[in-house]
Formats: structure tokens, sequence, C-alpha cells
């Protein structure tokens, strides 16, 4: 607790928290990218069924990220007031509700995949591929809910590194048992599919155990149950659920966004959905900022009230979405046709990635500034706002403009639906962000609701 992040160049904060963060974000983009790989050569079955736990997986990610915007959020204000008591008892309490939030989805999720997955769009035949992965992946995913929540209890302290370098090596371990279990390497049996999930739960298992010893040596848990627990989880529950909403809604746009594009034949689709981590290091460097703008922005209000540093925060963030997406997108359409050949030699496979790198990476820019944008509504525990700027940009534009892509222009009418929709929305919030900070009314009734 010793970093102070109300001191100092607002700009060189952000890159000292958000460059960890971003390696560790990548670390979850290796997950999916190392597992994605070894599957892909078991066949194309396994590949299609893989491809069909994205969005499942994600949803639960997603529930846990809102859970750490939350702990973040109220962590980070008791290191603003000093408070070393409120802080522990806020760490206990987001470490005690991430179990039991972990059990819950866990005999959720393992009760209703053939329903969940069904309704996906799955066939038959994958069904019993798909359960073989996650089967085992809804019994450890309470690791990965309480890595990633707790997670933020150790970054509000101003120390990125850690958590992310904690992370980092969850998916190095994970990278090498993949192989080992998968195929059944030396004295390892071969567990196919399952074996991808064995070692992604072994990894998270070893990264719980890091952060637990970390969090007690830091004096920032304590295995009693605090005594307002009820009442802190109440409070941790009230801000998530906007925030897990958020993040759920997006997830969820990807199972209708797959619904749509059911009608490419078999091979096309699986490889077509499994090249999502394109997608995902696209995005990763947001992700990172919005993942720190949290603490920065509380440490500021409730610690200072400097407000003049959190629009300074929310500006800086903007720009380097603005100029780190561009590069990225200039990247990725001089190297489409590699890239398309690593994820399938098949010609019509090739042409639809291509035509995706083509068209949307330009709009996540707009995506960016209306996640960061989001991340600091959250910030100021405002996370109703945060969602009704998610619905705006799912039901209002991107569903109805993917629907109508696709209706007039097939699959290309998709993407250029989701780009344009990513891109109004940008314009939307920084229109709004405008009104509030030009407008000493609206800017003083954002203030006190916050």
């Amino acid at each position: 607790m010793k970093n102070d992040l109300t001191q100092g160049s607002v700009a060189d904060w952000l890159i000292k928290l958000t460059s960890p963060m971003v390696l560790g974000i990548l670390s979850i983009f290796l997950f999916n990218l190392v597992d994605t790989y070894f599957i892909s050569m078991l066949g194309t079955e396994p590949l299609a069924a893989i491809s069909f736990t994205f969005p499942a997986t994600m949803m639960v990610m997603n529930i846990a990220i809102g859970l750490s915007i939350a702990t973040g959020a109220v962590v980070s204000k008791a290191i603003g007031q000093k408070n070393q008591e409120q802080t522990r008892n806020w760490v206990s309490s987001s470490f005690y509700l991430s179990i039991a939030l972990g059990l819950v989805i866990s005999l959720i999720g393992y009760i209703s995949q053939e329903w969940v997955f069904g309704k996906m769009g799955a066939e038959a035949s994958l069904i019993p591929l798909i359960r073989e992965y996650m089967d085992t992946w809804y019994l450890g995913c309470v690791f990965l809910i309480v890595m990633i929540a707790v997670n933020a209890c150790i970054r509000a302290t101003g120390n990125t590194k850690l958590p992310s370098l904690i992370m980092l090596l969850s998916a190095v371990l994970n990278g090498i048992l993949d192989p080992l279990l998968i195929f059944g390497i030396g004295p390892f049996p071969e567990m196919g599919m399952q074996g991808a999930a064995i070692a992604t739960i072994i990894s998270w298992g070893v990264a719980f155990i890091v952060i637990i010893r970390t969090l007690i040596n830091m004096g920032l848990l304590r295995f009693s149950f605090p005594d307002n627990f009820i009442v802190t989880s109440q409070s941790l529950i009230k801000l998530g659920i906007p925030a897990s909403l958020t993040n759920m809604l997006g997830a969820a746009s990807k199972w209708y966004y797959r619904r749509l594009g059911r009608h490419i034949r078999y091979a096309c689709r699986s490889r077509l959905w499994s090249g999502q981590p394109i997608r995902a290091f696209s995005v990763d460097c947001h992700n990172g900022i919005n993942r720190q703008l949290a603490p920065v922005c509380w440490a500021k209000l409730w610690g200072l009230k400097k407000f003049d540093r959190i629009e300074e925060a929310l500006k800086k963030s903007i720009f380097f979405v603005i100029v780190w997406q561009f590069i990225v997108y200039v990247a990725l359409v001089l190297l489409a046709k590699p890239i398309s050949q690593i994820f399938s030699d098949d010609l019509d496979v090739q042409t639809i990635i291509q035509t995706f790198l083509y068209i949307l990476p330009i709009s996540y820019i707009g995506l960016g500034i209306c996640l960061v944008s989001t991340s600091t509504i959250n910030a100021l525990h405002l996370p109703k706002y945060s969602l009704l700027i998610t619905l705006l940009r799912l039901f209002a534009l991107y569903i109805p403009m993917a629907w109508g892509g696709h209706l007039y222009f097939g699959l290309s009418g998709i993407f250029w639906g989701c780009a344009i929709a990513n891109i109004l929305i940008g314009g939307y919030v920084a229109w709004v962000f405008y009104r509030v900070k030009n407008s000493p009314e609206l800017l003083n009734r954002f203030i006190v609701h916050a």
C-alpha cells in the first residue's frame, strides 16, 4: 500500500499500471490460443467442439471480472482513505464471496450443458466432446473466479506486476501440460479434450495458491469471516451485478453472432469461430487500461477528490486506445493473408478470416472508447449507467445492424454491421462525456451521484 496513486504524472501511472496488466491479459489470450492449437490437432470435430465452449467460458470469466471491478473499486477507496482494517474486510469478503459464487456457477453450468450448447446450435454429435472438456472445466472454475476477483485486490495497491506475472506463469504451465495430457506424452495418459481442461485447472490451482499466500503475507486476507460479511457482500454484489451484466451481454452477443453465421459449412465455421483469439489480441490493451482505471480513479476521487486527474486519465487512455488500435489494424491488414493461413488451409475459410480482418478491427477504436469510458463509470460506483450504455450498444446498434447486414449482404454484412455499431457507440459515448465536461450542471449531478 506504499504506492500513492494520487501523486505524480497521470500518464506515468497509467503506463506503469497498464503495461503489466496487458501482459496478464495476454496470458489469458495464450490459454485460449494454446488450447485451440493443440485441440485442433485432434481433428475438425474436437476443434468445432472447443469453439462452442468459448461463449460459455467467457460468460463465467465476465461474471468474475464484474466482481473484480467491484472489489477493485471498494479496495481502492479504502486504500485512498488509508483505512487498513476496511481494506482487509473488503479483501476477505471478496475472497469468500468469489468461492461461493464459483461453487454455484459450477453446479449450474455442469447440469445445464446440453440445454445451453444445444441452444447455441451445437450438433448432437458434438455434445459428448463438449462435455468431455466442460465437465472438468466447470469443476475447477472456482479457482478461475477467485484468481480474477482477488487479483484486483493486489492491483488496487498499485502492484500490477505480481498478479500479471502469476497469470503469465500460469499460462506457461498450461502450455507445458496441454500436449502432455492431450496426447499422452511420456508417463502421462492420453486424455484428449479432457486433458486440456485438466491442464487448465492445474494451472489455475497453482496460481490460486500463490495469490492466497501473497495476500496473507501482505496482511490483506483473514481466514475468519468479517463481522460485517453479509453487508460487505451485498455491497460487492450490488456493484458487481451491473458490471457483470455489462460484460456478460458482450459474451451473449457472440452467441447471437454465431447463430447468424450457422449457415456456413461445418469445417469453415469451426475454424472461423476458433479464430476469435485474433479479436482478443486486438483489444487486449483496451482491457488492460480498463482494469487499471478503477484503482486510479478511486484513489483520486475518494483520496484527494482530484476530479481533474480523473478527466486527465480518461483523456490519455482514450488517446492511447485510438493510437494502439490504428497500429494494430494496419498490422492485421498487412498480415491478413498469412494469419488466415495459420488458422486454416481451406481457401474459403482464409477468405472469411481476411474479410473479418479488413473490416472489423478498425472499428475497435469506437469499442475501445466505449470500454474505457464505461470502466471509468464503474469505478465511480455508477455501474447502472455503464449497463445502460452496453444495452444501447447491443440491442439498439450491434444486434440490429448485424442482423440487417446479414439479411442483405450475408456474412460480410455481419462484419460491416458490427463495425458500424462499434463506431457509432464510440462516437456517442465521446459526445456524452464532452457534454458532461462542458456542462457544470451535468458534471455536478454526475459527481453527486458518484
